[in-house]
């Protein structure tokens, strides 16, 4: 189902951009359009701002905007700041010499996207009759007759409206584009992931049903923790990983009472039954003619086994260590991608 709903919105996505970049549509529709989208990906941030955009800002009882609104109008591109010194200064009387201090306020134009194309449109109808009639210049000058004045005023002040009303369509059109952008290379990105890590859960399932089979009933289990809402149940399933670790190695490389002694001499590397990471760094060597392969995931494999093994001394001393779900799903991933590695050899 889940899938389902990521296709869906991934194909809307394009058809949004597709609505924007070809203008096939009003902006209404289009930002319509995005609020389903919202709701497919469960953006409810999102939900909420693009709702003010297509149904109107809240405003309080006294007329002026709600927090969220004003905050929602910020997201959108709708605030502006203004000189309301200026504004001051022409509706007052004041002499050539009076100086009045800039006093720089911010505002935000809350006319919905429907309202400010109507104005737009009506703005061009009226310009198409804005011209100025044809008239007899000898007959007027030979009545002595006043010519009558034009209507490039009126063209004027219909310019302007088209023009300002454009461009703050056009800084909300830009950054609800942003948004829809962003989502689609978010979803083509998320189904990227999934596919290669579902790739190579695949690999390492296969693999380990040979060699370790109860393992793959612990990740049925990790799976079932990791959809809960409670910080206890991650933390079995960092357990339940640290366990299947353990098992692989048991299965690759069974503990040994005798320590190891290495090429070149030093301290001798101890595989006993806790040493279960020393123990697949060193069948990770014995199987790999690549150096830099086996540094490198022994690497890896020292630094998930470091940070397991800490969650795990902290329940065995009864204290509770903080999992967040965020730990807990890299944790799954790392395991999944170091076995695969250690599997592949």
């Amino acid at each position: 189902m889940a899938k389902d709903r990521n296709e869906e919105a991934l194909s809307l996505s394009e058809e949004i951009l597709k609505n924007f970049e070809l203008n096939e549509m009003s902006t209404q529709h289009i930002i319509l359009k995005c609020l389903r989208l919202a709701r497919l990906i469960n953006d409810f941030d999102a939900v909420e701002w693009l709702k003010q955009e297509a149904h109107g800002f809240e405003r309080t009882k006294d007329g002026k905007m709600t927090n969220a609104a004003w905050e929602l109008a910020k997201r959108s591109g709708r605030r502006f700041f203004i000189d309301e010194s200026s504004i001051q200064k022409r509706s007052t009387r004041t002499t050539k010499n009076t100086q009045v201090k800039p006093k720089m306020v911010e505002r935000a134009f809350t006319d919905s996207i429907a309202v400010m194309e109507a104005t737009v449109e009506a703005a061009k109808a009226r310009m198409e009759v804005a011209y100025d009639r044809d008239i007899s210049v000898s007959s007027h000058s030979t009545n002595n007759a006043r010519i009558p004045a034009g209507n490039q005023q009126e063209r004027n002040n219909i310019t302007l409206t088209i023009r300002s009303t454009t461009e703050r369509i056009e800084k909300v059109k830009s950054k609800i584009y942003e948004y829809i952008l962003s989502v689609n290379y978010e979803l083509k990105f998320g189904d990227i992931t999934e596919d290669v890590f579902t790739r190579k859960r695949k690999s390492v399932d296969t693999n380990l049903k040979d060699i370790c089979p109860e393992a793959i009933q612990k990740f049925i289990s990790v799976y079932e923790n990791l959809k809960s809402n409670n910080d206890e149940d991650w933390a079995n399933a960092v357990h339940t990983c640290r366990r299947i670790i353990k098992e692989v190695a048991d299965s690759l490389y069974p503990p040994s009472n005798t320590p190891i002694q290495l090429p070149g001499g030093g301290k001798p590397v101890k595989v006993g039954e806790d040493q279960y990471i020393n123990r697949l760094i060193q069948y990770i060597n014995s199987k790999s003619t690549s150096e830099k392969f086996s540094a490198i995931v022994g690497s890896h494999l020292k630094f998930i086994g470091e940070r397991l093994d800490g969650v795990h001394e902290a329940a065995n001393k009864g204290t509770h260590a903080e999992v967040t779900l965020d730990e807990a799903e890299r944790y799954i991933i790392y395991t999944y991608l170091v076995i695969g590695d250690i599997l592949a050899l």
